[in-house]
Order: structure tokens, then sequence, then C-alpha cells
């Protein structure tokens, strides 16, 4: 009897000590650091991750004198082989600003999870200097290069000259996702190209490249002296919080948009890419949406929220049918900051000081991904972090399985950072 007590003990025991809280210091991942680029004298930033980690896409500064010129770069991450896909100043606008050159526009380019397509912005130069007026869809070995620009449907068969509008178009790209091949985009405007008086609304388009195919699937009507929406949803987010994502099987787009008459009641939606079926997926009713992603197969979704509401600042995950809404904890800071979540849906990543870190969403384990300890790591003038985006807006830098991250870091005697490739084992 007295055998049988010692050996219940003891699994009462060992069970209470595997629930205890996992100290993060000591779980280290195998992983090592390697350089990708050598810009020399330019800059290097916005670097965007296809699935498998073996291509990247980045914009590169390229300085002569006083002068500055960006490019959009493809590269084999495995050979180091780039192809410049697209430089400022190169080729012209559409009609009507056919006489203006087009340069790299100010928002990150995104790459399509398979590595073929590129998508990014772009902006009319001088004079007329508007910001990320079109966007730019290319496959990534240089063939079938589309500038595509956004007529507002509201304004179909308007009198444009009486009304003082310069286009019909949507005056601004400001935020796009894609799909895994690249063939579905869908894109968030802001704003048209007339009279400020009557206001800058913003809508949210679905775009087929391939078939060269618009479809409007949220935005307000137009009656001559105002912007009118009809119903609700409304005003998706395009400035103080933008959350905006495509699933990678291209079924589902999640985004922030007004839930209510009241200005500032906002929550997450769920759209189907048929344009039908838009679900509520939050129930906050607060505008402060800073970042979400979903998972490849349109069924997880994680948001950084940056308001007072439910349980305050930090990420969490809800289902995409609005259940299962959780407050992700870490063990060794207040709060989790969302930075990326690999495709499959397993992995979060983000930072604690000068550490990377994971947090698997399955099983709650925290990974030191890479610190300074790591092999490859460069200590340069500041630490290596991860790439620097705008404000609210979602990178892609983690591959599909979450085994490969990029990086960021100035060389030693460097002073601009370069991208570095973080390979990871994860299970």
């Amino acid at each position: 009897m007295k055998k049988k007590f010692t050996s219940i003990a003891i699994a009462i025991a060992l069970l209470y000590v595997t629930s205890w809280p996992i100290n993060t210091d000591n779980i280290h991942s195998r992983s090592d650091i390697r350089r990708l680029t050598y810009s020399g004298n330019n800059e290097v930033f916005y670097p965007s991750l296809s699935d498998d980690g073996r291509w990247m896409l980045y914009i590169i500064e390229i300085k002569n004198g006083e002068e500055t010129t960006k490019a959009v770069k493809i590269m084999n991450v495995e050979d180091g082989k780039e192809k410049e896909l697209f430089r400022s100043g190169k080729r012209k606008a559409p009609v009507p600003f056919q006489d203006i050159y087009l340069n790299v526009g100010s928002k990150p380019p995104i790459l399509s999870g398979n590595g073929q397509v590129a998508i990014f912005s772009l902006s009319l130069g001088k004079p007329v200097n508007i910001l990320d007026h079109y966007m730019a869809v290319v496959n990534t070995d240089g063939s079938n290069f589309q500038v595509i620009h956004f007529p507002i449907d509201a304004l179909e068969g308007k009198n444009l000259k009486s009304l003082e509008f310069t286009s019909k178009d949507w005056e601004r790209v400001s935020n796009y996702a894609t799909n895994k091949e690249g063939n579905r985009i869908a894109c968030v405007l802001k704003g048209h190209l007339g009279p400020r008086r009557y206001g800058n609304p913003s809508g949210i388009v679905f775009l087929d490249p391939l078939n060269k195919k618009q479809r409007t699937i949220l935005a307000p009507d137009f009656n001559g002296s105002e912007w009118i929406w009809p119903s609700l949803p409304r005003s998706p987010l395009t400035g103080g919080g933008w959350a905006f994502a495509m699933s990678g099987n291209g079924q589902k787009v999640v985004f922030g948009a007004q839930s209510s008459t009241n200005k500032f009641d906002y929550d997450l939606y769920v759209l189907n890419w048929d344009g039908k079926d838009i679900k509520k997926t939050t129930d906050f009713h607060d505008r402060w949406f800073s970042m979400a992603d979903i998972s490849h197969d349109g069924e997880k979704v994680v948001f950084f929220y940056n308001g007072s509401k439910k349980q305050g600042i930090g990420t969490y995950t809800v289902n995409s049918d609005g259940s299962g809404l959780k407050h992700l904890e870490c063990q060794e800071i207040p709060r989790v900051e969302l930075f990326d979540m690999s495709g499959n849906g397993k992995y979060i990543l983000f930072k604690h000081i000068y550490k990377g870190m994971i947090l698997d969403l399955n099983t709650g384990l925290e990974i030191v991904a890479f610190d300074e300890d790591t092999p490859g790591y460069v200590t340069g003038l500041i630490p290596m972090d991860f790439p620097g985006i705008p404000a609210f807006w979602g990178p892609k830098i983690m591959s599909f399985k979450g085994d490969r991250i990029l990086l960021v870091g100035p060389p030693q005697g460097k002073e601009t950072p370069e991208i570095f490739m973080l390979s990871i084992e994860v299970k």
C-alpha cells in the first residue's frame, strides 16, 4: 500500500512540475544567420519572402552623388542571383499622365507565396507628385509587366469636369495583399483625384491581374455633392490603424471597417473572394486594429490591437467565423507584439528586447529564434532586428513553415543595414 501511494505521489509531482511556466531563457532554437545582400553604399529595405523561403523581393535605394534612385529586385536566396524588375524614372505613366515618369512607391512590395509574382505601388513623379497612385504587377522573371489604375465606380458616367475631378480613379493605393499564386489581389484604396471638399472615401477592390478584371467590393456612392455609404460595414481602415490580409488559398480577406454609424466604432471582418458573406469576427467597437494576418487555409486570424477594450493592448487570435477569441500572453514580457505569422498558422513572430521570439500557437511554447549567441549574428552599431516597415503594415518575412525568417542589421564597418536570412529548426 505504501509503495502504491509513493508511485501515485511521484506521478502527481511530475505532472505538477511539467505544468510550471517554461523559462524561455533556456529554450534556444537550433538556428543560424546568413547574409543575403551586399549593397555597398546603397541601402536596402522592405524585403518580402516566398512561402518556401527561396525567393526574396526587396527595394534598394541606389545612391549616385547627391541623387538617389529606387529599384525593385528579386533574389534567389540559394545562389544570390538577382534580377531588377523596375527602376524609378525608366517608364512613363498611362493616360492622362502619359508625360510623367513613374517611381517606386512608398509601400512595401509583396511577393506571391510561390515566388512568381511581384506586386508594388508606383508613384507619379514631377510635376504632379501623386504618391502610390498605381499598382505594378509583374512576373518575377520580368515578363508581363502591368501598370494598373483603379477607376472608382461611383464616378462612372459623371461629368468630371463640372465636378472638378482630374480623374475618375482612386487617388492612392493604401494597402494590398495576394494569394499564393499571385492571381488574386485585394486592395484598399483611398481618396480620389478631385476637390477636397467632397472628403476622402476609402474602398476595397479585388483584382484579377491575369484577366485584367476588377470588382469593387466595398465603396461609397457619390450623389454629386458628397459620398454616401448605403450599408454597413463601411469606410475600411486606411489610416490610424490598418488591418488587411489575404489567405494563401485566396479564399478570404480580413480587414477593419466601421461597424455602425458611430465614426469611432470599428471591428474586424472576414470577406470571401466572391464578395459575399462578410463576417464580423471581433466585437471590440474600436478602430485600433494595427495589424492582422490570416492563415493559408483562411481559418485562423491573428491581430495586434492597440486600444483599451477586451484585455487591452496586445496580440489576439480568433477563428475566421468569429469564435475562439484569445489574448496571447508571454512569460517574459507584459504583452506579445505581433510581427508576422507563418502561413500554416502555427507560429507567430515577436520581439523581446534584443531577442527574436517564436510562439507556437498550438502548444504555447515560446522559443528564442535568435539572439547575440546565434551563429552568424553580427554586432553592428545597432542590434540585429526584424525589417522595419511603415506603420500598421503587415510584413511578410516568415516562410510558410516558419523555418526561415528575414532579418536586418548593419554589418561591422557599415552604418546602414543589410538583409540576412535566419534559418531555424521548427517542428
